[in-house]
């Protein structure tokens, strides 16, 4: 009993006297009057005075905390304090700067009954919310685009660390840094660290894979051992399919909450919701809006970086992810305006994004990417390389490649597995991308389906979709469950993955479905 009323009383003690430095008994000036009250006003010097939220506790040895008053985090110092991580307290003590960062020497620190979290809530509204381009499209979408800037902001403002995650294409990379940019950007505005509250990594499958999410987990799980909060994480460029269901399953079971913005079809749409919607906290997919994939992830994200910050405008990012995604729709040409440059330059971006993407692999490429966009002869030596790589593949495939017209439908395949040069750019989805343009040159009015096969998978294009990607697998998990059927993709492209040696039966299967169409009568 005697020792719960000494805690009792060494509490109150604390919170009545001014700790942390040695100069507390002696007689203090009165430096109140001069106090400034807002964390991002402050400067060398300064003296502070005001309520904070604590987002960060740091021990052994001095407690340092990260204290945010909602307009600015700053760095905390005492010897010891029993408040913990999101108590709000009145902070008093002057401002000095060290190892090039602002912190505070707490003299005074006690509990306040400020209203925090109406002040946090106020400040993570965007600022701007209007779009850099007119768009229908875009304006259906508007809610969910406030909505998902405004839980960004909210979590840089509460120093919560945030986690992205992409696809490795070049419309992948560049959604990526759109929201890398922009949240490092309000980060430094406020005095949050970057560094060790933004993360940025690629995916090399086309869903959230398996083991990407458990490297995530991994890192998840590291970040706590260091006194951090869990992290909030944005799958950008995937996530929205049923392969993807396992890794928002998993987090959402460890509490990590999960922001899904993609473009790619969903294939389980009902009542405007997917199949990993009921895992995840906020979604964003033009499918969800009854569109379709036209309007790609690189688009979004620009949008999305400039309500997380306001002073965010790089207009050729959502450009080149436009054209390197193929997207024909009026936006692209806004985008492509808005830019300052010409298609071809901003093409050729792309292409230089794509090959060294494929070179990273796993690695995010930190200040790499950026190059591309400042440095035309880099671009242009990039896409030298690239246009040897791809004669030779096109000179070891071509002759190989077989033609049929299927009621009036070109449909052309080949075997990649034996025909392309392995580990080398242009990769084999590369390959049946460039055949079949070659193919398609000329016949604007006649739909033309190009198919590589690789060993388990088929790799589709198309210049109409006729026979949407999605069709067509859910035709061959009905008519073949035994070849154990799966992929995704868009409506004109996509990957049909299934066991290796049903791969004749399945080529049989697509042909028949193409010649089920009677395009020929439809015309």
């Amino acid at each position: 009993m005697n020792q719960i009323s000494t805690k009792e009383n060494s509490r109150k003690s604390f919170e009545r006297k001014p700790y942390g430095r040695k100069t507390m008994d002696r007689p203090q000036l009165d430096r109140t009057k001069e106090a400034k009250s807002t964390i991002i006003s402050l400067e060398d010097g300064d003296y502070f005075m005001g309520d904070c939220k604590i987002l960060r506790k740091a021990k052994p040895g001095p407690t340092i905390f990260v204290v945010s008053d909602g307009y600015g985090s700053i760095d905390a110092v005492t010897k010891d304090s029993p408040y913990e991580v999101d108590d709000i307290v009145l902070v008093q003590g002057p401002v000095s700067e060290r190892a090039g960062r602002l912190q505070i020497e707490i003299e005074i620190m006690h509990k306040s009954d400020a209203d925090f979290s109406s002040i946090i809530s106020e400040k993570s509204k965007p600022v701007r919310t209007h779009f850099s381009i007119s768009s229908q499209r875009f304006d259906k979408m508007k809610e969910k685009f406030v909505k998902i800037a405004q839980r960004i902001r909210r979590a840089i403002l509460e120093s919560q660390p945030i986690m992205i995650r992409h696809h490795a294409d070049a419309d992948g990379i560049i959604s990526g840094m759109c929201i890398e940019h922009a949240c490092r950007a309000f980060m430094e505005k406020i005095g949050a660290n970057p560094d060790h509250n933004l993360y940025r990594s690629p995916s090399k499958a086309p869903f959230y894979d398996t083991g990407d999410v458990l490297r995530d987990i991994g890192l998840v799980k590291r970040l706590e051992d260091f006194g951090q909060k869990k992290p909030i994480v944005l799958v950008l460029d995937n996530g929205s399919t049923p392969e993807d269901v396992f890794g928002m399953k998993a987090l959402k079971m460890l509490g990590i909450e999960i922001i899904v913005v993609d473009h790619h079809n969903p294939v389980v749409l009902k009542d405007g919701l997917t199949a990993v919607c009921p895992y995840v906290a906020l979604h964003l997919n033009p499918y969800m809006y009854g569109m379709d994939g036209q309007t790609c992830a690189g688009m979004l994200c620009y949008e999305l970086g400039r309500m997380i910050w306001e002073e965010f405008d790089k207009p050729m990012m959502p450009a080149v992810a436009a054209i390197s995604d193929r997207c024909t729709i009026p936006e692209t040409d806004a985008y492509i305006t808005n830019s300052g440059k010409d298609r071809e330059t901003l093409g050729k971006m792309g292409v230089a994004i794509d090959f060294l993407a494929y070179h990273f692999r796993f690695d995010p490429g930190k200040g790499v990417f950026e190059e591309v966009f400042q440095k035309p002869e880099l671009v242009g030596m990039i896409n030298d390389q690239v246009r040897k790589g791809v004669e030779t593949q096109l000179q070891s495939t071509l002759p190989y490649l077989r033609t049929q017209e299927i009621d009036g439908v070109i449909v052309s395949w080949i075997d990649l597995e034996k025909y392309t040069l392995r580990f080398t750019y242009p990769t084999a989805g590369k390959v049946i991308g460039l055949i079949h343009d070659q193919v398609a040159l000329g016949k604007e009015t006649t739909p033309v389906i190009s198919l590589g096969c690789v060993s388990d998978m088929i790799i589709i294009r198309a210049t109409k979709p006729i026979l949407p990607v999605h069709k067509i697998i859910e035709n061959l998990q009905k008519t073949m469950p035994e070849a154990n059927v799966d992929g995704g993709g868009h409506e004109c492209a996509g990957t049909i993955k299934f066991v290796s040696a049903h791969m004749g039966a399945v080529l049989d299967n697509i042909r028949e479905q193409i010649r089920q169409l009677k395009y020929m009568e439809k015309e």
